[in-house]
């Protein structure tokens, strides 16, 4: 008898197969001999092959005309064999989870291609997998041995060892044989029984993923509903009317394209009524839904309402899981919510609505949970290895909502389970993944498509989160055991960094050309203006949950904008801050791996605006990063890039460098998610340019993976030096303004005593009118974003100064500002405490006020004793005093502006800034009019470097 065949493109059985040798009982046997022959499990067709063999096995022993008894249950392996490979430990697991516990006496080694001795390497290789079989005397696994040569042709040479095999061979199968008829028949109707309930436990654990995911895409829903309604909650009051765009989760049915499918009834079990999969994969050779394992008594035992079995189909598609925009009114909102209210007297507000509506849902997702976690926990003590296909591959999902509810409990018996797995079982497992068509339905489910295929372009949708000015986009889960990786990428405005960073996301997570799919991370923004740069800041990406499957690590990718864009050099400035923010920040970034300067391949020349944009970040770092800068080539034909290595030796960049000393450099095409045409031709060419990529992505990440992280401290203490730089600068100028001023008023009084001379002899009365200079305070835009960041000013009442303004931002006082350095301001006249200063949304300001002062009222602010007040000329040589006193003081101040960017030049990179190059200048300025010539020619040499 067969069922089954065999395929042409395989070296192995794809089928089931029953072999009955019937009519030479007592002649060499004393009973006839049914032999069950399986496909190889753990062969090339995946996870899916092996549910099928398992299923055909268990229709085997449900038909009437097929086998209802088992004496043995042989596992074929060579004798060669003295290691346990992940291949042959999954084959042995995949067999005996197919068997209740009791089959284990009857679990037997034939071990094939020997020589006749004592298999030791075997034995050892049983032992070391914890395979259970039936033992003999000496407690080791029972087994035959057999040689494989006797259909071999005879000649001289081979006439031994041809007879050694046949007694080899003849002794083993006599053993064997006595075993056989020694064992006591299995009878299968409880081993089907256990059977069954594990195809129902593993299609209801399924089914109850599936709507968990649902539930989970609702609550996004909502929580999307209620921060679009919050964002646009001034519009809305105008306007009842108003649009918002919101997500919304549906079903829809879809083809199935395993190859499974092919056989004719293998498809899938659905309720029409519940809108749901009851039954796939697995489902295979029954014709209606009513003879399906799930169904009991006439009912579905997976379906969310337990529908008859008269309410099914068994159809080659299968529902799934979809995000769509939508636009709607707050009124539309409301009626969607309303409808899921139970009747209420009074009627909900749209907030109460959605906020019941997600406590509906939190209700839900816990009870699935459990009953997912109950399913689970019943499958594995039924299963003979708690390793087994249908245990293992739910249990990272159930450990992950377990933690997720604070489950301690349960989430300590699963992972007792899960570290009784064998880890090289589990690396093939985890090798071996469903088919392509599932493998990204999760991400699928909960992303918007943009684009048909192929591949089908779809947006993710990421968790948002800011702190402050700065967003972070989240994908997964961050598991603090796994070992993270973060490149920066920088590059002028149009060069692909967008296209890089979603390119690097779906590298991660596995994607490859034949699934015809493409993930886009970063969202497409709707530009003000054609010249405007797609990304408007520092975006932080985060890649969680994918270790292990393309890459060992988890990604994280800073975005930064598009330096040099039509937006200006102020913008520039303004994200060279953003970053120092990211780096310090609690939640940021505290090491780097890789600094990714994105250019295109046309590139022939470095720009003034190209150099400016890699000179301005590369500021940012201290020279320990030098080796971690590397230049990602875009657009590119796969032709070594000659012209942009020649430009960036040109250009004096810093970088890595290779065996041949030459800029480390890789390529990118940046055509992933073009269209592939219909032809032979067009599909050639999609499928190069996608390997080309690939390739190029893989040595970008081996090159990360093997990177050294850089810890930002010699960053951090540029970016503070650069702030602490320009706070001194600027409170410098503010001085110096003040100085001025009050020279100004001084020679406003001198120029008085000389006119007046003669009528002041007479009277002390006589009054002139003068500049007079204050500091009066003035209100600033400012403010706190969120938990992290409070913009305002820290200011010195005492010296009556502004210490640092514009740019603090982080500090919650001014004892965390970064112009206080061991307890006391850099900024200030007197460099007072921290505690003597304020944060306040206010800032001084110099002033002048025209005023009558009479000699007596100057005598008494400049002359400084007593004695001198009956003599004119000592007042004369007060003024002068004190004009001389604040040209020393503005000299000092110009030194100390100077030595700071003389500090700057020496920890950094690169100096070049827009900051940088305004205080050069004012620098250059103010030393030529103290006639400084030495400390003029040293910054004028420092701005030519620059240039």
């Amino acid at each position: 008898m067969k069922s089954g065949f065999r395929s042409e493109e395989e070296g192995q059985t794809s089928d089931v197969i029953v072999y009955q040798i019937i009519g030479s009982e007592d002649q060499t046997l004393p009973y006839s001999l049914t032999i069950i022959d399986t496909p190889g499990l753990g062969g090339t067709s995946g996870v899916e092959h092996d549910v099928k063999t398992n299923q055909q096995l268990l229709e085997l022993f449900q038909s009437r005309e097929g086998v209802h008894e088992l004496h043995a249950v042989g596992l074929v392996m060579k004798e060669s064999e003295n290691q346990p490979s992940d291949r042959l430990k999954y084959i042995f697991d995949s067999l005996m989870s197919l068997f209740g516990k009791n089959l284990e006496k009857s679990i037997i080694a034939l071990i094939t291609h020997s020589n006749g001795r004592s298999p030791k390497n075997v034995l050892q290789l049983l032992e070391s997998a914890n395979i259970k079989c039936a033992e003999n005397e000496m407690n080791q696994p029972v087994h035959f041995l057999f040689n494989n040569c006797q259909d071999e042709d005879r000649t001289e040479d081979t006439e031994l060892s041809i007879e050694h095999a046949w007694r080899v061979t003849q002794r083993g199968m006599t053993q064997f044989t006595a075993f056989l008829d020694k064992s006591s028949p299995l009878q299968l109707e409880a081993m089907l029984e256990e059977q069954r309930e594990q195809i129902r436990l593993t299609a209801c654990i399924q089914n109850l993923k599936d709507r968990i995911r649902f539930t989970e895409l609702k609550q996004r829903d909502i929580n999307e509903a209620k921060e679009a309604l919050c964002k646009y909650e001034s519009q809305i009051k105008k306007d009842q009317k108003f649009i918002i765009d919101i997500l919304e989760v549906y079903k829809e049915v879809e083809g199935i394209t395993n190859p499974m499918c092919k056989l004719g009834f293998e498809a899938a079990i659905c309720c029409l009524v519940c809108q749901e999969n009851c039954h796939y994969p697995g489902c295979t050779k029954v014709l209606t839904p009513q003879q399906c394992e799930v169904m009991r008594e006439g009912k579905c035992t997976s379906c969310t309402r337990k529908c008859p079995a008269a309410a099914h189909v068994k159809q080659n598609w299968k529902y799934v899981i979809r995000t769509k925009k939508d636009q709607k009114t707050k009124k539309a909102i409301q009626q969607k919510y309303d409808q899921n209210q139970t009747m209420s007297l009074n009627k909900l507000s749209l907030s109460q609505s959605l906020e019941n509506e997600m406590k509906h849902l939190t209700a839900e997702k816990s009870q699935l949970v459990d009953e997912a976690y109950r399913h689970f926990i019943k499958l594995e003590q039924i299963t003979q290895n708690e390793d087994s296909v249908s245990a293992y591959v739910h249990l990272d999902f159930l450990m992950k909502k377990m933690k997720d509810k604070g489950h301690q409990g349960k989430l300590r018996e699963l992972q007792e389970i899960d570290s009784r797995m064998d880890e090289r079982t589990r690396a093939e497992l985890q090798h071996r993944r469903e088919s392509v068509s599932t493998k990204h339905e999760d991400l699928i489910s909960a992303s918007v498509l943009i684009q048909p295929g192929p591949p089908a372009v779809y947006q993710l949708r990421t968790k948002k989160k800011m702190f402050g000015s700065l967003s972070r986009r989240t994908v997964g889960e961050k598991d603090k055991t796994k070992t993270n990786k973060t490149i920066l990428l920088v590059g002028e405005t149009g060069t692909g960094k967008s296209t890089l960073i979603n390119a690097l996301f779906n590298h991660t997570m596995g994607v490859k050309f034949e699934d015809e799919v493409w993930f886009q991370v970063v969202e497409e923004e709707e530009k003000n203006s054609q010249t405007e740069s797609r990304t408007s800041d520092v975006i932080v990406y985060q890649i969680f949950g994918f270790e292990g499957q393309t890459l060992p690590y988890s990604l994280t990718i800073i975005d930064t904008p598009g330096f040099g864009s039509t937006r200006g050099s102020q913008e520039d400035v303004l994200v060279s801050q953003r970053l120092f923010d990211l780096f310090r920040s609690e939640e940021g970034v505290h090491e780097i791996h890789a600094v990714g300067l994105v250019m295109k391949a046309s590139m022939n020349r470095v720009n003034e605006r190209l150099k400016y944009i890699f000179d301005s970040v590369m500021s940012l770092f201290g020279k320990d990063l030098e080796k971690n800068i590397v230049a990602l080539i875009t657009h590119s034909n796969g032709n070594p890039p000659i012209n942009v290595l020649q430009a960036l030796e040109a250009a004096g960049i810093q970088c890595a460098k290779d065996e041949k000393n030459q800029p480390v450099y890789f390529l990118f095409d940046n055509q992933q998610k073009t269209q592939r045409g219909s032809t032979e031709i067009n599909k050639i060419g999609s499928k190069y340019s996608w390997d080309f990529s690939n390739e190029h992505m893989g040595c970008l990440t081996d090159f990360l993976e093997n990177s050294n992280s850089q810890p930002l401290i010699t960053t951090v203490e540029v970016l503070k030096k650069r702030i602490r730089l320009k706070a001194c600068t600027q409170n410098l100028q503010e001085r110096i303004k003040l100085i001025e001023l009050k020279q100004t008023e001084i020679k406003q009084i001198q120029e008085a005593l000389s006119k007046h001379e003669e009528e002041m002899k007479k009277s002390e009365k006589l009054t002139v009118e003068v500049d007079e200079v204050y500091k009066d305070t003035e209100d600033i835009k400012g403010g706190m974003w969120g938990l992290v960041f409070f913009e305002a000013a820290v200011t010195c009442p005492i010296c009556e100064e502004n210490c640092h303004y514009p740019g603090c931002t982080m500090a919650w006082k001014p004892s965390h500002c970064e112009v206080m350095k061991r307890g006391r301001c850099t900024v200030c006249t007197k460099k007072c405490p921290a505690s003597d200063h304020v944060k306040e949304n206010w800032k001084y300001v110099t002033k002048t006020r025209k005023v009558q002062k009479t000699m007596e009222d100057v005598k008494q602010k400049y002359e400084k004793s007593r004695a001198e007040h009956e003599n004119k000329s000592s007042l004369l040589e007060n003024l002068e005093l004190e004009a001389k006193q604040l040209t020393t003081e503005k000299s000092q101040l110009l030194d100390e502006a100077y030595q700071h960017v003389i500090r700057l030049e020496q920890i950094a990179l690169k100096v070049n800034s827009l900051s940088t190059s305004a205080h050069l200048n004012f620098l250059i300025e103010k030393m030529k009019e103290n006639g400084d010539t030495e400390k003029v020619q040293i910054l004028e040499a420092l701005k030519s470097r620059m240039s």
